[in-house]
């Protein structure tokens, strides 16, 4: 091992502690992190409900209906244990996953183009569509992506070093992972496949040992700790953490036309990453340069899944967006070495197709450093959109709070008024997400008996006009309508005004 100069003691300052620094920093700066009511109009409220139960004693699983793994609950319930529980805590811990999301993907990137292109990818990372958005919103996407990318990272670190330990390490953060939200799981393959090619690159013929010997400790360390999580909290429940994912009724609840759209318009929002990475994708595929393939089969792979999965979300768009942005950082490290060069002419002919593909990569570097400020705008008008929107938010939570003496339990559809007041809302209702409430996973009278044996003295219905209908009988009879607004519509149980 060569000793440490001073220009790597200034190349660890800036890579482990000036980037993360910077982006933090500038995520809490740049976003309303503490403006916003909400960035997310049902996901963060769900997540945070089921942290405040799960902190108040209800069990995941058995008494919270939950869909996704409980990874997040726990490790949200801890943050609030030692920092207080508050949305802005909530969001700046999902920050903090999101700063080592960044920091993995830089160090990725080192090891492939070198340190000013890694600078340059992590930059467009973080100003790529909906990524500091995601960043700063209490939702599970960041941390699993975070936990995913740690574990690539590391398997990037036993292609350089050779160590077993990194592999063990590598299959725990995607355990991790996985017991944080399961869209991570087609990552295993892609996983396994980049073993197989690490071996057959240092060991040739020779290498079915080794490949055998690497998969079985990845598998283990990543099965090990996903099946310890489960069976500890109880998690390994099909109908919930599986079926309410990828039953009919959710495919047909959702129109696989929209998921096209959705995933076709991710791309376009980021064209100019895209545009990047044609060169890289290029000259992959001619020089079957299939030690960098990672990223493209990622992305191939993350792209079809997406396209033939129903529903698809806005933040699904990450599993494309990380990728596309690694592909497009090998292009701006062929735009890089084209900037050297300034000597074209002895440039021989032969290395023409080269040239121009590395031109290619110089204009579409250009145009995507020129866009870094417009899409800052766009941020900046989609973060006063909140804050306008949450001005008619925390008049209706005020609303709430009013009555918050008198209320045990109370019924909404969006559970982050509850979160935010300190309120408690019944555990099976906890999660009435647009997957559980479109695909009829609840039913009417399931409703109906929240009401008859909880008794909510507050109502609020702010986004689901079916659940509204479904129990429009025990509202029309028991509860008096107190106020309304663009956000939502309050009611009280008449006996408690």
């Amino acid at each position: 091992m060569k000793n440490l100069s001073s220009i790597d003691w200034k190349q660890f300052i800036v890579f482990n502690l000036a980037i993360p620094t910077i982006f933090f920093i500038f995520a809490i700066y740049f976003m309303p992190i503490s403006q916003a009511f909400q960035f997310d109009s049902s996901d963060e409220g769900i997540e945070l409900i089921k942290t405040s139960l799960y902190s108040q004693g209800f069990d995941l699983y058995t008494q919270i209906w939950n869909d996704q793994p409980p990874l997040s609950t726990i490790l949200f319930s801890f943050w609030f244990r030692c920092f207080g529980e508050s949305i802005l805590n909530a969001r700046l811990l999902v920050l903090c996953f999101s700063t080592l999301l960044v920091w993995s993907f830089c160090q990725t990137l080192r090891i492939y183009v070198g340190n000013i292109a890694a600078v340059i990818g992590a930059l467009l990372l973080a100003v790529s569509c909906n990524f500091l958005r995601l960043s700063v919103s209490a939702m599970i996407g960041q941390p699993a992506l975070a936990m995913a990318m740690m574990s690539i990272y590391m398997l990037m670190i036993y292609k350089q070093k050779s160590s077993k330990s990194a592999i063990i390490i590598s299959g725990i953060f995607l355990g991790l992972s996985l017991q944080i939200k399961l869209f991570t799981i087609f990552l295993i393959p892609l996983i396994i496949l980049e073993l197989i090619k690490i071996n057959l690159e240092k060991y040739s013929r020779h290498s079915i040992k080794y490949i055998i010997i690497d998969i079985f400790y990845w598998l283990a360390a990543c099965g090990c700790v996903f099946l310890l999580i489960g069976f500890t909290f109880n998690s390994l429940s099909f109908e919930q953490l599986f079926g309410s994912h990828f039953d009919q009724n959710v495919k047909t609840a959702f129109d696989v036309e929209d998921s096209v759209e959705l995933t076709l318009l991710f791309l376009l929002q980021d064209i100019d990453y895209l545009l990047l990475a044609i060169p890289t994708i290029i000259i992959i595929l001619k020089k079957r340069e299939w030690h960098k393939s990672f990223p493209l089969i990622w992305l191939l792979t993350a792209f079809l899944l997406i396209l033939t999965h129903q529903p698809v979300w806005y933040h699904h768009y990450l599993l494309l967006s990380i990728p596309l942005t690694w592909l497009a950082t090998y292009g701006v490290k062929f735009a890089l070495d084209f900037l050297k060069n300034r000597q074209f002419s002895q440039i021989k002919i032969n290395n023409s197709n080269k040239l121009s593909l590395s031109k290619l990569s110089a204009w579409f570097l250009v145009l995507s450093l020129i866009l870094i400020p417009i899409k800052l705008s766009i941020i900046t008008i989609e973060n006063n959109k909140y804050v306008q929107a949450s001005r008619e938010q925390f008049e209706l939570l005020n609303i709430v709070s009013k009555y918050k003496e008198n209320t045990q339990w109370m019924f909404t559809d969006c559970p982050i008024y509850a979160f935010y007041s300190g309120l408690r809302v019944p555990p099976e209702v906890a999660v009435l997400s647009h997957i559980r409430t479109n695909s009829h996973k609840i039913k009417p009278e399931q409703l109906v008996s929240v009401f008859k044996n909880y008794r909510p003295e507050q109502a609020l219905f702010c986004k689901s006009k079916a659940i509204r209908n479904y129990v429009d009988s025990q509202i029309s009879q028991y509860y008096t309508k107190i106020f309304e607004n663009g956000a939502g519509t309050h009611y009280i149980l008449k006996n408690k005004l």
